[in-house]
């Protein structure tokens, strides 16, 4: 009995230090389900495009829109296998977004179909409260198809603006 002790111990043990596999990727249908799970993205407006916003509004210009400029959305960067890559993000709630971002809503299919179109970001990024969804350009289109599928809206939210609310941890 003592001699199958030991080599018990000793299994147990070198079952211990095997780190786990990391967890697969989510599939693209997983992705656009979890999207459609929410009536709505808050999308960055660039700097650039809110000062000029900003200025043709004091100019007496009536209604002015974000994406009416050559560069409407904010695209930061992160590093990708060391190369710095722009992202699309969108926030799922002003809660979310620090301030005083201003944030232009949008529908999960708008959202979509605006990354399908966008040729300077190459990944996009939704940030929501148990997590970041990330997805490539090249899975946008499956994206999309299983965003509609599990019954994401496909209708354009009408132009509006809102500013995220979240303060930076002191």
């Amino acid at each position: 009995m003592t001699k199958l002790v030991l080599p018990a111990a000793l299994l147990l043990l070198a079952a211990c230090g095997r780190p786990d596999a990391p967890p697969a990727a989510p599939t693209p249908q997983a992705i656009g389900a979890e999207l459609a799970k929410f009536p709505q993205l808050l999308v960055p407006i660039s700097t650039s495009t809110w000062s000029s916003m900003t200025a043709a509004a004091k100019d007496g210009v009536g209604r002015v829109r974000a994406d009416e400029y050559p560069r409407p959305y904010a695209h930061p960067t992160v590093l990708v296998a060391g190369k710095e890559t722009p992202v699309l993000v969108a926030y799922t709630g002003v809660w979310l977004a620090p301030s005083p971002i201003p944030l232009q809503p949008m529908s999960v299919q708008q959202f979509l179909r605006l990354f399908a179109a966008d040729e300077e970001a190459k990944l996009a990024r939704v940030i929501a409260p148990k997590g970041s969804i990330f997805f490539t350009r090249e899975q946008v289109v499956d994206v999309l198809v299983a965003a509609r599928a599990a019954g994401a809206d496909s209708s354009a939210l009408p132009y509006s603006l809102v500013h995220g609310v979240a303060r930076e941890p002191r």
